[in-house]
């Protein structure tokens, strides 16, 4: 048998001793003040203690979220009367919100007198402009802007807002339009700027 070189025995011994003479070195090269990382939860010498959880009474429920009413018509929340009137509030608080949108910027959002839904279209309608004067911006009862929304026309003085109502009104409380679309909707009210 042949006797096992001793440098196999030897290798453990040079790597351990090399790795603590390259922390020597590091520590050496950082001028001797080496010092460990900020342990977790600390901040600029400001330690934040543990706080224990709170407990909670047995048999404490958290307060459930209401929900809203609906019809035996189509699930609609609600009553069309109801909406209606939001729906009718809502365009004032829009009017209002540009009343202050050209008070501070001197002009309103322009769509060359273009309709344009108000702001279903986040990167393409000009009305999400007024999230500056009135955030969040309302939105129909029945959701789904695009098909139940507000609409926006602008010539950057003087803007309208389109509504379309659920209850029948007379034909004197319509809004005239010459826009394609919004000719389609049975009961279309509009309020303008002055």
């Amino acid at each position: 048998m042949s006797p096992r070189p001793t440098w196999i025995l030897l290798l453990p011994v040079v790597a351990v001793a090399a790795a603590l003479l390259a922390i020597l070195a590091l520590d050496v090269a950082k001028g001797g003040s080496a010092q460990p990382g900020r342990p977790l939860g600390e901040a600029k010498n400001q330690r934040f203690p543990y706080q224990a959880p709170t407990a909670t009474q047995i048999g404490a429920q958290p307060t459930p979220k209401p929900r809203p009413s609906v019809t035996s018509g189509g699930g609609r929340p609600g009553n069309p009367a109801d909406r209606d009137i939001k729906r009718r509030t809502d365009l004032l608080l829009l009017l209002e919100a540009a009343g202050r949108f050209k008070q501070q910027n001197g002009s309103l959002p322009t769509t060359e007198d273009k309709v344009q839904s108000l702001c279903a279209y986040e990167t393409l309608d000009q009305g999400c402009a007024f999230e500056d004067v009135l955030s969040p911006l309302p939105i129909d009862p029945l959701g789904a802007p695009v098909e139940n929304g507000y609409w926006y026309s602008s010539n950057g003085q003087k803007a309208k807002f389109y509504s379309s109502l659920e209850v029948e009104i007379p034909e004197d409380q319509r809004c005239p339009t010459e826009d394609a679309e919004l000719k389609k909707r049975a009961y279309l009210i509009c309020v303008e700027t002055p």
